[in-house]
């Protein structure tokens, strides 16, 4: 990891005002469900990655015996670092709106298991604009995430209501979690996007150096190494089996190159109701047209 540059900026990222206002509000879906999706390693449906680096932790992970012991594993590696909890999650969008939280057995702690996903703090936590917008790192306080939701506020107007800001920030301060790094990297043909999250309870972020962030990259890493292969695997298995026989057959023929017409002859149904349920789909996919319905199919592996 020495030869990644890790800036002053780095430490104490700040995104632009354009990246923060372009961003969707998330309060507008606090009320609607969200699917909460597990993922376990005891059946691990591996996605070759051969262009992925050697990593000698994602080595251990696989080895290891059982879901415990990768979690001990990890824990082990966080007592060298400063930090005391460490997350990998993912979250599932469809036109900038989570559809699903996926939480992977052996890397999510207690305290994301409660009232973190209870409570969809997914939705209200700042953490996680930041890291989808930011190519670093960010390293971060409960202060400094009150303080730039009042900056914000005053920038673009109220997104996550106070009241809902308030109750994550307590719950963070709760849990011990008052300090920490947060990145994100997209998971290769799917929606979802990972998120590596190191958190401990010392109240600001000064503690946190360069170094500390090149050990939380290279643990984070490590882990996405070895967790992604089970997310996508999820992820297309959830896809496909959320498809009936008809939708299938429809995302067959526009792969194909079918018009509707000709699909609705396939079918034996009008063309009419082919271009109402591919807007369903590309509705359900979070896709504009027929070009990207195609090319999404394909990534995802559907048919």
């Amino acid at each position: 990891m020495s030869d990644i540059a890790v800036h002053e900026e780095a430490v104490a990222p700040t995104l632009s005002r354009s990246l923060r206002r372009a961003a969707a509000c998330p309060d507008a879906s606090s009320a609607r469900p969200v699917q909460v999706v597990w993922c376990d390693d005891v059946k691990r449906g591996d996605v070759a990655q051969p262009n992925a680096p050697k990593l000698g932790v994602a080595d251990t992970l696989a080895h290891a015996q059982s879901t415990a012991e990768r979690s001990r594993i990890v824990a082990s590696l966080l007592h060298l670092t400063g930090f005391s909890t460490f997350a990998y999650f993912a979250l599932e969008f469809a036109r900038e709106r989570v559809e699903s939280l996926y939480l992977h057995e052996a890397f999510t702690p207690a305290t994301y298991r409660g009232d973190y996903v209870r409570r969809n703090h997914h939705d209200i936590d700042p953490r996680t604009l930041d890291a989808r917008a930011c190519n670093m790192p960010i390293v971060w306080d409960l202060e400094q995430l009150r303080r730039e939701h009042r900056e914000r506020k005053r920038d673009a107007g109220p997104c996550v209501a106070p009241a809902a800001l308030d109750g994550f920030l307590q719950t963070m301060q709760d849990d011990g979690m008052c300090s920490g790094i947060m990145y994100s990297m997209a998971v290769p043909g799917t929606r979802l996007h990972a998120f590596m999250s190191f958190t401990a309870p010392r109240r600001t972020r000064e503690w946190i150096t360069p170094a500390t962030i090149e050990q939380a990259l290279s643990i984070g890493l490590s882990v996405h190494k070895f967790a992604s292969p089970q997310l996508i695997a999820t992820s297309r298995a959830r896809a496909v089996n959320g498809l009936t026989p008809f939708e299938q057959e429809l995302l067959l023929g526009i792969a194909e190159g079918a018009s509707d017409k000709e699909i609705g002859r396939r079918l034996d149904t009008s063309a009419h109701n082919v271009d109402y349920h591919l807007r369903k789909l590309r509705k359900r996919f979070g896709v504009a047209n027929r070009i990207q319905l195609t090319y999404l199919t394909s990534k995802l592996e559907l048919i």
